[in-house]
């Protein structure tokens, strides 16, 4: 395989178009596919064993909102009008994962929320994380936090108390010695890892209400509860296109 030798502002500059566990090569060819008109649905990875199909996909978001809906979690999906909202990707992801955000604070280099419930809808990912036994879907509590990204400096001690108190982290990112991301999976639970309600509903009863506190009274200007008027008007907006379907 070439290597390519690129400046570390060329590598900054691919950097910032990454999104979540995105390579430098799979950004370019991201900029490729734009540049030559490629549609990047037909280039994505191929459905496989642990691969989900499209209307699994769609299922797994739909079921996921209305439970958090019907529990009345304030809670953040998708929020720009994108064309996969149309189609029925309710939280931000693409066909290898979604993220479903509880709390403000995003970062700015991995463009991830920074804490998030996170589920795995291919092995995309998780191979490139040594996981490739593991069950897809795969659900984990996802912390991003990027060394040099927005206020990530002021945002740390938070995200260390959270890793302390829960415990179970490991860390598939690190930028000039710097650990800059963490899943803690729900593996070794009593139940089907790929059950992503009842990950859902653990994290719910168990792990949230932790987090909950830490960001309570650590009083991070960063990191914060959602407001629930634009998490409603978010949810609002989507049940009318739920309606429509």
């Amino acid at each position: 395989m070439p290597t390519i030798n690129v400046s570390d502002s060329l590598f900054a500059r691919l950097e910032k178009h990454a999104v979540g566990f995105a390579t430098p090569e799979s950004v370019i060819e991201m900029l490729l596919n734009e540049y030559e008109g490629v549609d990047a649905r037909k280039t994505s990875v191929p459905d496989a064993e642990n691969n989900l199909g499209n209307r699994r996909i769609l299922k797994i978001h739909d079921e996921l909102f209305q439970f958090l809906k019907e529990r009345g979690v304030i809670f953040m999906p998708r929020q720009k009008a994108h064309e996969r909202l149309s189609q029925g990707y309710w939280f931000t992801g693409n066909d290898n994962y979604l993220s479903i955000s509880f709390y403000t604070g995003g970062d700015t280099y991995g463009k991830t929320p920074n804490i998030c419930f996170h589920v795995y809808l291919s092995d995309h990912y998780p191979n490139s994380l040594g996981k490739s036994n593991s069950s897809i879907p795969l659900c984990c509590i996802q912390l991003s936090n990027i060394s040099g990204s927005d206020k990530w400096e002021t945002k740390e001690p938070v995200i260390t108390k959270i890793i302390e108190e829960l415990s179970g982290f490991e860390c598939n990112r690190v930028d000039d010695g710097v650990e800059g991301r963490w899943n803690r999976y729900y593996e070794h639970r009593n139940y089907n890892s790929a059950d992503y309600l009842k990950c859902l509903e653990d994290f719910l009863t168990n792990d949230k209400p932790v987090i909950d506190e830490i960001i309570r009274t650590s009083k991070n200007t960063e990191i914060c509860f959602l407001d629930k008027d634009k998490s409603d008007r978010k949810i609002n907006a989507i049940d009318k296109i739920r309606n429509k379907r």
